[in-house]
């Protein structure tokens, strides 16, 4: 199985699995601060934040992963990311991590053994990859699929 060293990412972790987001993507990292909950929102979405006069959404990736959720404590954290759009407008949102890391350079780890595809039974679209920080298995985020994934679903909420 080969390895391939790619960009630097921010490593953070929900519950006991660690995961990564290109730092491309990442805007600050903020202790932990109280949300202002919007109602009839999506179940992740947690509310917005006010950050220097700037209104962002703040979405709550163990809800959208389906991990169960736990309580707020020192270590959590709200990573800020900005992610360009197709229309070339920038979207701003926040998302909670139990635990920010640091910043880190991730081995990618081969999808193949043996000439079969192995990765390919694991069907999540919001992972892009999974790689190794040489202690672990860390999942690399595709922001731009979660992101995509949460404008579909709130404009099929709209409709209703």
């Amino acid at each position: 199985m080969s390895d391939e060293t790619i960009d630097a990412f921010l490593t953070f972790v929900l519950g006991d699995v660690a995961y990564a987001v290109d730092v491309c993507f990442v805007r600050e990292v903020l202790t932990y601060e109280t949300i202002t909950r919007v109602p009839r929102t999506a179940p992740y979405l947690k509310g917005v934040l006010n950050i220097r006069g700037t209104v962002i959404p703040v979405i709550d990736l163990r809800i959208l992963f389906n991990i169960t959720p736990q309580s707020i404590d020192e270590e959590s954290s709200i990573i800020v990311s900005e992610i360009a759009l197709p229309d070339e407008s920038e979207l701003i949102f926040g998302f909670i991590a139990d635990a920010v890391e640091n910043v880190k350079h991730i081995n990618v780890v081969s999808a193949t053994v043996d000439g079969a595809q192995t990765l390919d039974m694991i069907h999540n679209d919001f992972i892009k990859q999974v790689g190794t920080d040489g202690e672990r298995f860390v999942l690399i985020l595709d922001m731009e699929k979660i992101i995509e994934y949460i404008e579909e679903n709130l404009a099929t909420k709209a409709q209703i």
